[in-house]
Parts: C-alpha cells; sequence; structure tokens
C-alpha cells in the first residue's frame, strides 16, 4: 500500500499577542495524545543492537505481517489493524518520526472513506499524532473541522488551543475553548477545567508582566513567540 499524500501546511500563522505558553508541545500534546511512557522488556531486548541480522529480520517480518492484516482485514473494524501497526510502530521505531507520519497519513486518509469513523475518538487520537509530525499542524486542525471529524470530542478543541497558546495567540485559543464549550464536546466538565486552567496561566501572565512594568518603569519587553512545535 502506498504512502497517502500528506496534508501540507499552507496558512500562515497569526502574530502573537504577548502570550507565551510555559510548555513545549512535547510536555502539552500528553493531555491528548496517548503518550509512550516505556517501552517492555521484550521490546527493548529486541532493539538492544539493531544492527544485528537476526533481530532485523525479526522485526521486517513482523512489519510485514502487520501490513499484511491491514491489507487483508475483512472485519467490520478495518481501524483496528492500523492501530495495532501503529502502536508496534511507536515500540520499534528506532529512527525520528518519518516512518510513523508515513504510516499516519495513509492511516487516515485511507479510513476517510468510512463515515462511521468521523465520530470516533480512536481516528482522532490518529490524525492527532500525525499533526504532532509536523512542524505546522494548523492545517490539520482546519482540515479536521472542515471534514467534521471528531468536533463533538473536548480531545480536538484541547489539542488545537494549545497549539494556538504555544504560538502565541492566546485569542484563538480561548475561541476554540469556548467553541467546543459551546458545542456541548465532551467530556465537557474536563473542557471546562482545561479552559480555566488557559484562564489563569493568563491572568498570571498579565499580572507578572504589569509587575515587571512597575519595576522598570516602563512597559516590559515582548516575549520572542515560539519558532516550532517540536
Amino acid at each position: 500500500m502506498e504512502p497517502a499524500t500528506p496534508v501540507n501546511p499552507k496558512q500562515k500563522l497569526q502574530q502573537a499577542d504577548g502570550c507565551q505558553a510555559a510548555e513545549s508541545w512535547e510536555l502539552s500534546k500528553e493531555n491528548y495524545v496517548p503518550v509512550r511512557t516505556g517501552r517492555k522488556k521484550a521490546v527493548l531486548a529486541e532493539l538492544t543492537d539493531p544492527s544485528d541480522s537476526h533481530t532485523k529480520q525479526a522485526l521486517e517480518l513482523k512489519r510485514r505481517e502487520l501490513w499484511r492484516a491491514v491489507q487483508e482485514y475483512q472485519g467490520d473494524d478495518p481501524l483496528d489493524p492500523w492501530l495495532k501497526i501503529i502502536k508496534w510502530t511507536l515500540e520499534h521505531s528506532t529512527g525520528g518520526k518519518t516512518e510513523l507520519q508515513s504510516l499516519l497519513e495513509s492511516c487516515t486518509s485511507e479510513l476517510l472513506k468510512v463515515p462511521r469513523y468521523k465520530s470516533d475518538q480512536r481516528y482522532l487520537r490518529l490524525w492527532i499524532q500525525y499533526a504532532d509530525c509536523l512542524p505546522d499542524p494548523n492545517d490539520v486542525f482546519l482540515f479536521l473541522r472542515e471534514q467534521q471529524i471528531g468536533l463533538e470530542f473536548a480531545l480536538y478543541y484541547e489539542a488545537y488551543a494549545t497549539f494556538h497558546e504555544l504560538r502565541g495567540n492566546c485569542s484563538a485559543a480561548d475561541a476554540v475553548y469556548q467553541d467546543g464549550i459551546k458545542r456541548n464536546a465532551r467530556p465537557l466538565e474536563r473542557l471546562k477545567q482545561k479552559l480555566s486552567a488557559f484562564q489563569n496561566r493568563m491572568a498570571q501572565r498579565i499580572q507578572r508582566r504589569i509587575q515587571e512594568e512597575a519595576l522598570v518603569g516602563g512597559p516590559a519587553p515582548e516575549e520572542p513567540a515560539r519558532a516550532s512545535l517540536v
């Protein structure tokens, strides 16, 4: 199966409005993307010497087996074999995000033809994982909105708002949270808590800026916008 064409970022980022997120994308995404917390002993053993010919052969055979399961699947949940190969790739990949990105591109594009997955949070998580592979994921979030993918889940708004906050566009981040609450995205209470935490961070930053200005006798210098998410 050939990898699908990636979503190419085209939108220009909005200018920073003086707000800088305190955490990097890598830390913040833990709120909404399953994070690999550690490899199992068996996986570590397999990867101890990836140059070993037997190890490389075993890994390649397993990879082919998982791909075959995707290609030959005849059940009623074609997302399931994709989840398995993506999980395996996360655990066994030793070289950056290139392989994972290609896999996620293929999966998300292939399953666009299955309408019910637009309301499946598992599918939305894969799109967000794909966004995390890109230096500028804004177009991914715009595409999800246009295609009505995952808009009933708080997950979408938390991820998109975090992206805006990390780029210094706090007004856009607030608007995204408010939109999710207006749509009753679920779990709604969690989304409201995220908005409250965001607003508290903004209030603290404003207070810090006021204090800094009082100390130096003039406006505090603007914090530079973060150049990239990763």
